[in-house]
């Protein structure tokens, strides 16, 4: 299984929507979640994006997956790679460490031409808004 995260705004801040999807080893989708956020800058929404993808594998009781995303930042950041000199998007990463915690997470920061389910529900949930 593998997961795949994106987040999107349109405005940087403006109208927001995360997009996350859990792939099973023959690549069909088996959970996906696209959520208006309101508004929001785009780094907040990719994380948000990753926290709703966490949760849903918290959840499911799995313990390692590969998780990808085209946000150099949030993998970076929450991967412990970058500091994070934004006192919000800390918040976000203590939320997501807090998640992970026991579990074995490998975070794979990918070109965006290969995260498109994700990049689809992030805007597929701004589109539903308007």
């Amino acid at each position: 299984m593998v997961g795949y995260f994106d987040g999107a705004s349109r405005g940087n801040p403006g109208n927001a929507g995360a997009g996350a999807c859990l792939l099973d080893d023959g690549g069909n989708v088996v959970w996906s979640c696209a959520d208006y956020l309101g508004a929001a800058t785009n780094n907040v929404a990719e994380y948000e994006a990753l926290l709703r993808l966490l949760r849903e594998v918290r959840s499911r009781g799995i313990k390692r997956l590969e998780i990808r995303g085209d946000s150099k930042l949030v993998v970076s950041q929450v991967g412990r790679k970058w500091k994070i000199n934004s006192e919000h998007l800390r918040e976000l990463a203590v939320l997501a460490w807090d998640i992970m915690a026991g579990m074995e997470i490998n975070l794979v920061w990918i070109p965006r031409e290969q995260n498109k389910i994700a990049d689809s529900l992030s805007n597929r949930a701004i589109d539903k808004e308007q």
